[in-house]
């Protein structure tokens, strides 16, 4: 156990009994090795099953130990099904696999031996978690949990599980443990959040369309003509629009639609990777509107001052 981890991981690990059994029942007593496990002064409880058992049980046995010990739980197995390993991965459910694979997002660490290299996890953050940072800072979240996250997004838990994996593993400082449960914290300084936060969003822009005509749909204003939106700025002599990619099928664009090279448009619509409530909904949210500008448009004085003036209004 001990050797596996760090000729793997190349990093120490104390692992001792776990000796505060009696506040355990029985069952977990009987059906587990425990073990209380300790790398950079992160501790937490390793379960060994003595026996096989189904997912079920693994998963239900995992999130009563936590609740029992009151500390971070992983599972020590030797052996794991395909189907299995995949929903503790989808559910962020710890595990370490004998000689084939580390799974620890509370600490960052997920390696997989099948390829003998670290597993990028989060080469790019995912748009869903993007959106739920910008969400989190338009309403203030303070100490919300999956499930309550999920419902803020109309999502379902386990897709909000793997945004918190994500957060753990940049490193992104507004995630925290209470008891078993992660939390998202953050700070009443909406300005600071953003500054601390840019370095790790990504442009929402899939892709682009260049449309002959204006289209007459009722649909968000996105780029310069939302930033027109929320400020005095005027716009270009043709409106750019906003649309998901359950939106744009709806539009059902064909090529004919579209305007040949250097032809001016009737009208611009863009894919984007996720949409934040925002306002009347008019127009996409002032962070999403910053991020799509680019930055040779930033430089021109009128938009600058504009950018300014819509997040002093609307967002600070």
């Amino acid at each position: 156990m001990k050797e596996y981890f760090e000729n793997t991981m190349h990093q120490h690990i104390d692992i001792v009994e776990y000796t505060e059994t009696e506040k355990l029942p029985l069952i977990y007593k009987s059906n587990y090795k425990l073990y209380l496990a300790e790398i950079g002064k992160v501790q937490f409880l390793m379960a060994e099953p003595v026996q096989k058992m189904n997912l079920s049980a693994l998963r239900k046995q995992h999130k009563q130990l936590e609740k029992l010990t009151e500390l971070r739980c992983v599972l020590y197995l030797t052996k794991l099904n395909y189907y299995a390993k995949e929903m503790m991965l989808l559910e962020g459910i710890p595990f370490i696999l004998e000689g084939k694979q580390i799974y620890l997002p509370f600490l960052g660490m997920a390696l997989s031996n099948y390829d003998k290299r670290a597993l990028k996890t989060c080469e790019q953050i995912s748009f869903l978690t993007q959106k739920l940072l910008l969400t989190a800072i338009y309403e203030g979240w303070k100490d919300i949990n999956v499930t309550e996250a999920a419902k803020k997004l109309k999502v379902a838990k386990t897709s909000i599980t793997r945004c918190y994996n994500e957060l753990e593993i940049l490193e992104i400082p507004y995630l925290k443990t209470k008891s078993r449960s992660r939390l998202f914290c953050g700070i009443e300084d909406k300005k600071e959040m953003w500054l601390t936060l840019k370095p790790y969003l990504r442009n929402p822009l899939i892709k682009q369309y260049e449309l002959k005509q204006d289209i007459e749909k009722d649909l968000r204003l996105s780029d310069i003509s939302a930033l027109c939106n929320y400020s005095m700025l005027s716009d270009n002599e043709y409106r750019t629009y906003a649309v998901t990619k359950s939106a744009l099928k709806e539009l059902q664009l064909s090529y004919n639609d579209r305007v040949q090279a250097l032809e001016v448009p009737g009208c611009i619509v863009q894919e984007l990777g996720y949409m934040v409530d925002f306002g009347n909904n008019e127009a996409i949210d002032p962070f999403s509107v910053w991020m799509l500008i680019s930055d040779t448009e930033k430089t021109d004085p009128r938009v600058e001052k504009s950018l300014n003036e819509m997040m002093e209004e609307y967002v600070w």
